[in-house]
């Protein structure tokens, strides 16, 4: 039964239910994109980054140090930056500085990842969705229909089976993309704590 369709009207077999998949992967996609284009920018080598620090920092280079954290993207050098600039004051309230600007970075990296997880966790049953109302047409054809054939029930069952594979398509994705972005903001946010630390420890040598 589907052998003339091309595959936009196969997809179009799903009624409504395909439209909203399209639009949830549409938006999956666009939160892939961008964080993939975030994330690859913010990605530093860390142990090179405070390696320079501390020879920064070591040679009373204050006004170095911060330029290098002002002209290093990620939340590494942004939570290290603000931890120079309260550097003057005590270790209880630079941590404490450190800590705000780690809970505004992470933020910022787990922006929308979770729309993306709820499209991952929604798609699937949104497609079974789908598969019911397509099977509930295929039993009103046949009681609609006299000694109904294949071809009386070929709709509904054309909807069940796209909206269920659709569902599918759309969700596996959204969730390997969230467990892999999930992933990566941990081990930022892993970086920026021991970057945090080893600050403290610079700061309190060169005192």
């Amino acid at each position: 039964m589907f052998g003339d369709m091309n595959f936009w009207q196969l997809m179009m077999k799903g009624g409504i239910v395909t439209v909203l998949l399209i639009a949830l992967s549409v938006i999956s996609w666009w939160i892939i994109i961008d964080r993939l284009i975030r994330f690859t920018k913010i990605k530093n080598n860390t142990k090179e980054f405070m390696e320079k620090l501390k020879n920064l920092i070591v040679k009373d280079d204050e006004v170095g140090a911060m330029t290098l954290c002002e002209t290093t993207p990620g939340p590494v050098s942004e939570v290290v930056r603000e931890g120079l600039r309260h550097r003057k004051k005590d270790k209880a309230k630079i941590e404490s500085a450190m800590q705000r600007a780690l809970n505004s970075e992470s933020e910022r990296m787990q922006f929308s990842l979770g729309i993306l997880g709820s499209i991952g966790n929604v798609a699937p049953f949104v497609g079974l969705f789908g598969t019911v109302l397509g099977i509930m047409r295929a039993f009103k054809d046949i009681a609609m229909a006299s000694g109904a054939g294949p071809s009386v029930v070929a709709n509904g069952i054309a909807e069940a089976l796209v909206t269920t594979a659709f569902g599918l398509v759309v969700a596996v994705p959204a969730v390997i993309a969230y467990n892999y972005f999930m992933r990566f903001v941990d081990s930022v946010e892993t970086e920026a704590v021991n970057a945090s630390s080893e600050l403290i420890d610079i700061l309190d040598e060169v005192k």
